[in-house]
């Protein structure tokens, strides 16, 4: 497996895996998840093709630098890589805040790099709307209310983060995981906490409902009965 970095436009320093041959893949992990959280998915992708695994900046390997925690700048830094690996005929698997970057990306940039999608639970609008109604909460994905928003995110830069992250790797698992997985994942996150603040603040606020249909290309929406977000917004953005 081979790790390299690339220099994006604003400057940042971005950390990348690369391992097989054969048709491009490219990986976007979760918000706070380094790489590595997709160890297993790396080893068993690249046997028949060629995987490519982005540290978005500030997490893992990549330069943790004091700008860019929006959504807009993470799908600038992915094209930029895109473009400086000369990577086409993609099929790009996102989880979670990394497919928020897809969103942001095909909204920027379409669809003509890529040639499929997996989208792993990543709703197109996390934040709540008081005017929806609890069927289009559902369809949307929107679970966050307003008025708690900065609590939330405020918690990344308060006086347990540890708890914080063992929340979320709780909530993103399922009654089977074992302890081990999940000690695992815990490892795998690796953002200061100023910066996971202001990008997980930035998440919630994003809405790509209007995104959904410039998709273009074969998508795999996959989420869970059990998930933090209501599953009906998969077969939302399916319809």
């Amino acid at each position: 497996m081979h790790s390299a970095n690339i220099t994006v436009s604003d400057g940042a320093v971005l950390h990348y895996m690369e391992s097989g041959s054969g048709q491009n893949m490219l990986m976007l992990s979760g918000g706070g998840f380094a790489v590595r959280s997709f160890k297993h998915q790396i080893e068993h992708f690249s046997q028949k093709m060629h995987v490519i695994a982005l540290d978005k900046r500030g997490h893992g390997d990549s330069e943790k630098v004091v700008h860019g925690y929006r959504i807009a700048r993470f799908a600038k830094d992915l094209h930029d890589v895109i473009e400086a690996l000369g990577l086409d005929n993609i099929t790009l698997l996102a989880h979670s805040l990394g497919a928020a970057m897809v969103y942001a990306y095909i909204d920027l940039f379409g669809c003509d790099k890529l040639s499929k999608l997996i989208i792993v639970d990543e709703p197109p609008a996390l934040l709540i709307n008081p005017i929806w109604s609890e069927d289009e909460r559902k369809s949307y994905g929107a679970i966050y209310d307003a008025a708690s928003l900065h609590e939330l995110t405020n918690g990344f830069v308060g006086d347990d983060v540890e708890a914080l992250n063992q929340k979320i790797v709780d909530v993103m698992t399922t009654q089977y995981a074992t302890e081990e997985q999940k000690a695992f994942l815990r490892s795998c996150i690796d953002i200061e906490g100023a910066a996971a603040q202001r990008l997980y603040l930035n998440n919630i606020m994003q809405d790509f409902r209007d995104v959904m249909e410039k998709i273009t290309i074969p998508t795999l929406f996959i989420t869970g009965d059990n998930s933090l977000h209501p599953p009906e917004s998969h077969h939302w953005m399916h319809s």
